[in-house]
């Protein structure tokens, strides 16, 4: 055995509070070290010299890379000094912050030990409780539905079957057409609408913002967006906006103030300008991506920090907003981040932050910056498994290894999604094979975090990439009639059972199989799904299933499982 073999770190994901009496800790050990026993030696710093106790780990996750041993110490107060006691084929040593001993001398604990102090509840990461394991849906309202009727802007026929390079194509949604369609999405299950920006912008997608305090002319005005906001409460939905921060447009009063007065603007230092005034040729000021339009925003300066935060305070004061969305929130600094979270938590301590963030987001999310990401590995994962780019086992120990990225609080509050209006529809994605796509969701509804339904997903539309995958929702489609739509909003009928909204999760290959479990207060329901070329047999209490019969799971389906 060897250091480099193991891992942990206080007060990280590999250590945390659960609550005011118990304390996770999280031992990863590499998968070519075989282990007899591992065990975490504890007590209180005050005395761990002359008493200490010892305590089974248990094998709770593997990956790629690490098996990742858990226990729950029933603490309090939360105060821990411990190190590891790992015993292999060849050999039995400890685990402490000096490395790998043979032995132990714990009367020098106090500089060799790990340790934790948890006693504080902010600093507790846990699902908030109104958001429990909610299911999302992602509107774009330009592409939505139209309830306010003709608009002299439109110029692309509503049911246009591509949109492939047509970025400037308007088809006249509105927020009276999401307001008009709330009954067919309660029916469906949904429990959050997610709204792409709303604000005044010369775009159909709206994240190049004119006016953060107002709301686009053709949605509605504000008057139509606090209606949504009212009407979907009433049916106990939650909204969340998406707010842009990173950016705002170039005609924008501050940067077109900027283009006027150079230096002399009070808004010259809110952007990122090379030079006395902004120009375009050859461009002088950082911008979305190479976007000369969406001129880039100083969160590093306290004034649009301030200025942002009051922008956020607006929305959920005077329209009741529940939540935000975070257009690009690893372009924006973490020093803005804390400062929004500590306001709006003033606000409402529920306030659900979710960022725009594709990869690996630890450093966001913190009780003082982000709740949650947008979980585009999640989709990463999936599509690899249907796609049979992974196999069972590989899927399994990928989806293990994303749980194992966090603190189990951030893990259940990331915004799994298999689509958005960034990337192409996962029937797409899929070569237009449905049993792959309702694989695909019915796995997300198994894992932990949040389901997120792009829209039109339910009805397995098509689009290639942005902005092909931004058609106009289809509501004359046949697929409403068909078993499959059906087997979908089954699916989210699952999702609302306490085992899928709060049940632990485990996740293994198993006969071939992918198998996601999920266990709750007695109850425990497996998924189990078949991406082999043959049948596999699964016996027990069938509560939903795709290509199943005779206890036999075929190819490109999948069963659920009671136990």
């Amino acid at each position: 055995m060897e250091i480099a073999s193991f891992r942990h770190q206080s007060d990280s994901r590999f250590c945390f509070s659960l609550d005011e009496h118990h304390v996770l800790l999280r031992l990863a050990v590499a998968r070519s070290v075989s282990l007899h026993r591992v065990q975490v030696v504890f007590g209180d710093p005050m005395s761990f010299a002359r008493s200490h106790r010892y305590a089974d780990m248990a094998l709770r996750h593997t990956d790629a890379g690490y098996h990742y041993y858990e226990i729950v110490l029933d603490v309090f107060p939360a105060r821990l000094m411990y190190v590891f006691l790992v015993d292999g084929e060849n050999r039995s040593c400890y685990f402490s912050e000096s490395g790998l001993t043979d032995t132990y001398k714990f009367d020098l604990g106090f500089i060799s030990a790990f340790q934790f102090v948890g006693e504080n509840k902010n600093d507790f990461v846990v699902e908030k409780p109104s958001w429990q394991g909610k299911v999302f849906y992602q509107i774009f309202p330009e592409r939505f539905n139209n309830g306010l009727g003709p608009k002299s802007y439109v110029n692309t026929p509503w049911n246009e079957t591509s949109l492939a390079h047509k970025y400037r194509a308007f088809l006249g949604g509105d927020l009276q057409g999401a307001i008009d369609k709330l009954d067919y999405l309660d029916d469906l299950g949904i429990e959050v609408i997610y709204l792409t920006p709303v604000h005044p912008s010369i775009s159909n997608h709206k994240y190049d913002v004119l006016d953060y305090f107002d709301v686009d002319a053709g949605f509605g005005g504000k008057e139509v967006f606090h209606r949504l906001v009212e009407e979907a409460h009433r049916r106990g939905m939650k909204v969340m906006m998406d707010m842009v921060f990173n950016h705002c447009a170039n005609g924008h009063p501050f940067f077109k103030d900027v283009i006027l007065n150079g230096r002399q603007s009070k808004y010259h230092s809110w952007f990122f300008i090379d030079g006395d005034k902004p120009r375009r040729t050859p461009l002088n000021y950082r911008c979305f991506g190479t976007f000369a339009g969406m001129p880039k925003l100083n969160t590093n300066n306290k004034e649009v920090q301030s200025y942002l935060i009051e922008v956020a305070s607006y929305w959920m004061k005077d329209f009741g907003v529940d939540g935000f969305r975070l257009d690009v929130s690893e372009g924006v600094s973490h020093d803005f981040w804390v400062r929004l979270k500590i306001a709006l938590k003033e606000i409402d301590p529920e306030v659900l932050l979710v960022g725009e963030n594709w990869l690996n987001s630890e450093s966001y999310l913190g009780v003082n910056q982000l709740d949650s990401v947008m979980n585009y590995p999640f989709l990463g994962v999936t599509s690899g498994y249907v796609l049979r780019i992974r196999d069972a086992k590989d899927t399994a120990d990928a989806l293990d290894g994303l749980l194992m990225r966090y603190k189990d609080g951030y893990s259940k509050m990331m915004l799994n999604i298999l689509a958005s209006h960034d990337v192409r529809r996962f029937l797409t994605l899929c070569g237009g094979d449905a049993d792959l796509s309702l694989i695909g969701y019915a796995m997300m509804m198994f894992y932990w975090g949040h389901p997120m339904i792009y829209y039109g997903e339910e009805i397995f539309m098509q689009g290639a990439e942005d902005p092909d995958n931004r058609r106009g929702m289809q509501w004359d489609s046949k697929q409403f009639q068909s078993y499959r739509h059906s087997l979908f909003k089954e699916l989210i009928r699952l999702r609302k059972l306490p085992v899928l909204k709060a049940g632990d999760i485990e996740i293994k290959e198993q006969d071939g199989l992918l198998m996601i479990a999920r266990k709750y207060d007695g109850k425990t329901l497996k998924l189990y799904c078949n991406m082999n070329e043959h049948g596999v047999r699964v016996a027990g209490k069938e509560i939903l299933s795709n290509r199943y019969a005779g206890e036999e799971v075929w190819p490109k389906g999948f069963v659920v499982i009671e136990e």
